[in-house]
């Protein structure tokens, strides 16, 4: 899983140790490293820590985020496997939790998620997309007086194609929205968001889950409710792009009115293409 870069608070990762580990065999922890910390650099230094104590022959490191057998490993190994993890919310600490401060504190749950297929393969269209989503829990809440906690629990669930795209679109349209409602609005982190909503160039994603689970003759291959529910969520996506642009409309300088105007361009065919896929009309 790639070493994926927060801009704010810390980065996290989900390190799972296996072989002859002696007392940390099996054991699993959350590390909290430094903004900008990537995957690949506490990846290294992990190997160097495990070669210089059990010989740098002896080492390996798991390279996905998969669930790993035990019975799959070379016992003659030392494994340790690296995740990129960030903080677990629900529902309700999502609404309590506003701030990036208070989304980096007093956390102790984290998730990592692994997409697959049915046919085996890691990726594919969106109609054959899944994931497996992990969250883990940890003994204590960072931060902490350690850099690592122990990880005491973890649960999965699976998501099918449609369940993927209810999630990928909620996910778009909670960060405009929490970018719109700041008291202190990210010009750069808002129009980076509005960019990847309704760029035509860059659109693929959310027209990409329309099409596939919205016309009318594929929305017959899923379960009425999931389709209903995934309807509510491209009107909430619609009203939330038009919300980000009027906020940032108020907020830009004379140098960028004609970026706004592209990206209002972009957002009309965007509602077009929307209408005429859940063959209904839709404005923001």
């Amino acid at each position: 899983m790639p070493g994926l870069k927060e801009r704010k608070g810390h980065l996290f990762y989900h390190v799972s140790n296996r072989g002859f580990f002696e007392e940390e065999e099996g054991k699993e922890y959350i590390y909290k490293e430094p903004k900008l910390t990537g995957l690949s650099e506490i990846s290294q230094r992990l190997l160097k820590l495990y070669s210089d104590k059990f010989g740098a022959e002896n080492v390996k490191i798991i390279q996905d985020s998969n669930k790993v057998n035990p019975k799959d490993l070379d016992p003659k190994f030392a494994y340790f496997q690296v995740t990129y993890v960030t903080p677990y919310f629900d529902e309700k600490e999502l609404e309590d939790r506003k701030t990036d401060f208070e989304r980096h504190h007093n956390i102790s749950r984290f998730v990592f998620e692994t997409p697959f297929t049915l046919s085996g393969k890691k990726h594919g269209g969106v109609e054959e997309q899944c994931k497996r989503r992990t969250v883990l829990t940890t003994s204590h809440s960072f931060p902490y007086v350690k850099k690592r906690i122990q990880v005491i629990s973890q649960a999965s669930t699976e998501l099918n194609p449609i369940e993927v795209a209810i999630d990928e679109m909620s996910k778009k349209v909670q960060e405009l929205q929490q970018l719109c409602t700041m008291d202190d609005v990210d010009m750069i982190r808002l129009q980076l968001k509005l960019q990847g909503s309704v760029s035509v160039k860059v659109n693929a994603g959310p027209m990409a889950y329309a099409r596939a689970f919205l016309t009318e003759t594929n929305a017959n291959n899923y379960p009425e409710n999931q389709v209903k529910h995934l309807k509510e969520i491209f009107r909430q996506f619609a009203d939330t792009c038009g919300l980000a642009l009027e906020v940032n409309e108020r907020l830009i300088k004379e140098d960028q009115l004609e970026y706004q105007e592209e990206m209002k361009s972009h957002y009309r065919e965007i509602l077009t293409e929307l209408s005429e896929v859940m063959n209904e009309p839709v404005s923001g």
